[in-house]
């Protein structure tokens, strides 16, 4: 029995117990749906209780949860959706209204999750994943403009919390706070982490991560540079002190923010990963050593490129219908990272194409100039990172408009609202 809480938001707390019961409650509805084992379910919500307890449901189920923005524009839903024939779209009211034209059946969240799910559920508190069943695919960025959809399964997500549990420990009486969405890589490892020690995963409230902290007293988070920052920027900085552990990842983290942490005794964790890889590839204390996990190989290849392979390297790319994984021919990934490996510390330096990071979400150039370029009205754009102290870097368009053209700032804006996220 597992009656220690599970999912805890606001002044409302569910145990494993629990959420095994309503867990199991959905799967009998989800079969009542027609989905199977290996179906892929696109899931394009917010974090909420009920999302956590669907993510599990397909899992018991053995059925693929396909994490989905929802800043992503429709256009975008509905190519993704058809890209992994998820063959149902679970979302919220306020979502399903901004969403046109969805090739599949749509279903709300709150309509599948019940709190009160009666009797004769056939409960199997002991149940366990599968290690080769898919349990995800995810949405990671490509050069193309177009998203590339990462197919893990549950081995590759529990290989890399185990791996993770060896640097940051984590136990049945701990609570990591849920503040990255579940669409990323980084948010669906603080899941399967906690689920394997059994400890609580506490919901951020409404972005507002001090108050949560302060009303939820976590003992982990993990938190992008820019988050970080604005929370040693706020009144409350002391709060943090509290932690047992801040783990910093999604991209650089600038040395002037490692020296303040310090200089507050925060206990900060720096982190390097992918989405490719399950999550983190390579972790140490801020301002120490970033070391490769154990059960992960790394390499630097002649052009200063990082390549990895290991038990948490994901099972492919889904394209025209089929699990791709692109390897060398000696079974190597390349990242597109460039770094560097000295005395069994890694170092990144940089990518190989024109992607940068802005708080902590992937920004490739050639995404935003190809929507910019489909206006009437603009001959050339380039699209470059520019320096920001809070986000790290913000992209900025400079434009050359053909000879005559009304164009403002704000009609741009507003033309890559409707295609960007």
């Amino acid at each position: 029995m597992r009656t220690n809480p599970a999912i805890v938001w606001g002044t409302r707390t569910i145990s494993w117990d629990r959420l095994e019961i309503y867990s199991m409650s959905v799967v009998r509805q989800l079969k009542g749906l027609g989905i199977k084992p290996r179906d892929r379910v696109a899931m394009c919500a917010p974090t909420s209780p009920e999302y956590l307890i669907v993510l599990f449901s397909l899992w018991r189920l053995k059925a693929v949860a396909c994490p989905v923005s929802p800043r992503w524009p429709s256009k975008a839903v509905n190519e993704y959706v058809s890209l992994i024939k998820s063959p149902l779209l679970l979302t919220t009211a306020a979502i399903k209204v901004t969403l046109a034209s969805l090739p599949v059946r749509t279903l709300l969240l709150n309509e599948l999750v019940s709190f009160n799910p009666g009797q004769n559920l056939e409960l199997n508190i002991a149940w366990q994943p599968d290690a080769q069943q898919e349990a995800t695919v995810l949405a990671t960025s490509g050069s193309s403009g177009q998203p590339k959809a990462a197919v893990h399964t549950w081995e590759n997500h529990s290989s890399n919390a185990v791996a993770a549990a060896e640097i940051i420990p984590l136990s049945a009486s701990d609570s990591w706070l849920l503040s990255l969405p579940l669409y990323h890589v980084a948010g669906i490892a603080i899941v399967v982490r906690c689920f394997l020690a059994g400890a609580a995963i506490v919901i951020a409230s409404d972005d507002d991560l001090i108050d949560t902290i302060q009303e939820r007293q976590p003992t982990h988070v993990s938190l992008v540079a820019t988050q970080l920052l604005r929370l040693i920027n706020s009144p409350q900085a002391e709060i943090l002190k509290s932690l047992k552990c801040i783990l910093l990842g999604g991209g650089p983290v600038p040395a002037g923010l490692i020296e303040k942490s310090r200089a507050l005794g925060l206990k900060v964790y720096v982190s390097y990963g992918l989405t490719e890889m399950s999550s983190q590839v390579a972790t140490g204390k801020g301002g120490e050593c970033i070391k490769p996990f154990k059960q992960t190989q790394v390499k630097i290849d002649d052009d200063n490129e990082i390549l990895v392979k290991g038990p948490t390297l994901f099972k492919g790319y889904i394209q025209a219908g089929r699990v791709h994984l692109p390897l060398t021919p000696d079974g190597w990934f390349k990242t597109g990272d460039v770094g560097a490996l000295k005395d069994g510390c890694l170092s990144v330096t940089g990518r190989k194409d024109n992607m940068f990071i802005s708080g902590g979400e992937n920004i490739h150039p050639e995404e935003i100039e190809k929507v910019i370029l489909t206006l009437e009205g603009v001959s050339q754009v380039v699209v470059i990172p520019k320096e920001d102290a809070e986000f790290g870097a913000r992209p900025v368009a400079f434009i050359q408009y053909a000879a005559r053209t009304t164009l403002t700032p704000e009609h741009i804006t507003a033309h890559c609202q409707n295609f960007l996220p």
